[in-house]
């Protein structure tokens, strides 16, 4: 708690002061909780509490409501002092805090009684509805939290690749040293872990059978297994029996079995482990009484799966349906089939390939011959780590990491040299992103674009100095060309500002000239690409958009510059900037102008 004068030590004196007074003008005596009292909510900083009597059906029941240093900003919380035992019922935690509101709920901080007053009212229909016995789908419906504070023995990460559906079926297991993997297959496995663990051996990535059960319906705590002869009765409820008939015979280490099954906002995923009978001063249980090669498969499966305690662990998921939108994203299977290939790592290029791979996109070509200097390192995704190193595959390696599940090939390459070549992997994308900013090389790539008939949609990208403006224009028809509003020297007919002083800027060396822009405003550029590549690959977009996104004047004119009379000509209402311009490219801005 803060010092006595600290401003939020005197709000929550008054708050408090508040509450206590309304009480006591309603004629209510709640008492006050002690220290002891208080520390039977370890974890919850409770400062202060109150304690309440109230009548229900079978009779009196104690409420606490307690109250951290940070009431009431920090809502007070309710607690059942006479409660049944944890996980009867639904939406009580183990020392009784109950769980009455969304965590997304706020309550008023200038009427602090207001809020106390609505916890209290929504705890006592709480527990009335529980005793009635109306809340127990709330087990199904909510497996996940309560599967999690059921869980036991092994402090383990369980993270599941699998297509989370029926039918029951054998899966791979890839154990760590504080995660476990859980995949399709060991290819899926492999390909996985070499991303998300680039340094691990691959004498190290060894895996073995598991099983996954697709339940006819969510389980609830009293249906949770506590032995193996549980999984074993659970798996057979599930029709999986085989499966683990199939495992018995393997005596691994460990048996895993992920449950699956239908709830109501999706599907939910529970890992429970089976451990092997441990060999006591060279006494095997499995094998005790049986020559080792003539056990029957009965009695392997009836000792393995018998009534020792088995270890239940919640799952998180890592495939690409539930990474990309939690399952609600209906572009997420036509994104994961998808290659894009990005021309150019540099601070546009770089993070666009980022953002689509987190909104889905399964698989990169990213080519770019420079190496990161230090100078780019403020504004570019790679950290100074990757100074001297190619940016095309130090950007892979970032994605591989961050997303495990998408395939990324690198090229440290001009792209003359990719184009020409006779297995060119660019003319096999679905969408090809040019951040090269390099006007011989862009010209090539429409030239190329042209002779391969534009079947494959190309987004051009670029920013203006300070990123006053970016550009993105889309490409995917015959007729349309990224030369057509440009001039014979890669010029743009249409700049969005024009600078009383030349804006770019040199370092001491020969020929480094740059264009000053920071990262919070190319921020707003590469979010304008990534949209317009994303656009195209979902076929959203028209070839020849052009896309111009304007930062704020009052920023532009700080930075020394003014709108261009061509911008002024074509978007006369968006001259306070802030806001994205949609053109048709090719339409000369100086006709339009005039």
């Amino acid at each position: 708690m803060p010092n006595a004068s600290h401003p939020l030590a005197e709000r929550f004196d008054a708050a408090v002061a508040a509450v206590e007074s309304r009480w006591e003008e309603l004629g209510l005596q709640p008492r006050r909780l002690d220290r002891r009292e208080l520390a039977a909510y370890r974890g919850r900083a409770a400062e202060k509490g109150w304690r309440f009597a109230a009548e229900f059906p079978g009779g009196l029941r104690r409420l606490d409501v307690i109250v951290s240093a940070g009431f009431p900003f920090v809502p007070a919380r309710v607690a059942l002092v006479d409660r049944p035992a944890f996980l009867a019922w639904p939406h009580v935690e183990k020392d009784g805090v109950l769980c009455l509101f969304p965590d997304t709920t706020t309550m008023s901080v200038d009427d602090p009684y207001d809020g106390v007053i609505s916890l209290l009212d929504e705890a006592l229909t709480m527990v009335k509805a529980a005793i009635r016995g109306e809340l127990d789908s709330d087990f199904r419906t909510e497996f996940l939290t309560y599967w999690h504070h059921a869980e036991r023995g092994g402090d383990r990460t369980v993270l599941s690749l699998l297509d989370p559906g029926p039918p029951s079926r054998r899966i791979r297991i890839w154990e760590g040293a504080s995660q476990t993997v859980v995949a399709e297959s060991d290819d899926q496995l492999i390909a996985w872990l070499r991303n998300a663990a680039p340094k691990v051996a691959a004498s190290k990535i060894k895996s073995c059978a598991g099983a996954f059960v697709w339940l006819d319906r969510v389980p609830i705590p009293s249906e949770y297994p506590s032995s193996a002869k549980d999984v074993y009765a659970l798996a057979e409820r599930g029709g999986g029996a085989d499966l683990l008939d199939e495992l018995a015979l393997e005596t691994l280490p460990r048996t895993f079995v992920l449950f699956g099954a239908l709830a109501e906002a999706g599907p939910a995923l529970a890992t429970s482990v089976v451990n092997r009978p441990a060999v006591v001063r060279g006494r095997d249980p499995l094998s005790a009484g049986f020559r080792s090669s003539a056990i029957p498969d009965h009695v392997v499966r009836a000792r393995l799966f018998g009534g020792a305690p088995c270890d239940r662990n919640s799952v998180e998921r890592v495939d690409p349906a539930w990474i990309h939108g939690r399952d609600r994203d209906a572009r997420v299977p036509r994104l994961r089939d998808a290659t894009v290939a990005v021309l150019g790592c540099g601070s546009v290029g770089a993070p666009v390939a980022h953002a689509l791979a987190r909104a889905g996109v399964g698989k990169f070509i990213l080519v770019d011959k420079q190496v990161l200097k230090s100078a780019n390192v403020g504004r570019h995704t790679l950290g100074v780590q990757s100074i001297d190193d190619p940016k095309s595959p130090a950007v892979a390696q970032q994605i591989r990491v961050a997303l495990p599940h998408v395939e990324v090939v690198h090229n440290v390459l001009e792209l003359q040299e990719l184009l020409l070549r006779r297995d060119d992997p660019v003319a096999k994308a679905d969408l090809i992103v040019s951040a090269m900013g390099d006007w011989p090389a862009e010209s090539l790539l429409d030239e190329w674009h042209a002779a391969q008939g534009r079947h494959v949609p190309i987004v051009y990208g670029w920013t203006e100095p300070h990123a006053a403006a970016g550009h993105a224009i889309a490409i995917s028809a015959p007729g349309d060309s990224l030369r057509a509003d440009l001039d014979a020297y890669g010029s743009p007919h249409l700049v969005a500002v024009r600078w009383a002083q030349d804006p770019r800027r040199y370092e001491p060396a020969c020929g480094a000239a740059f264009d000053p822009y920071g990262p919070v405003e190319l921020g707003f550029v590469t979010s304008m690409v990534a949209q317009a590549a994303l656009d195209a690959l979902l076929g959203q977009v028209r070839s020849g958009t052009h896309r111009i996104w304007l930062a704020r004047r009052a920023a532009v004119e700080a930075a020394g510059g003014t709108w261009s009379d061509e911008l002024r000509a074509i978007a006369p209402n968006a001259l306070d900037g802030a806001t994205i311009v949609e053109r048709r490219w090719g339409r000369s801005a100086r006709i339009l102008a005039a």
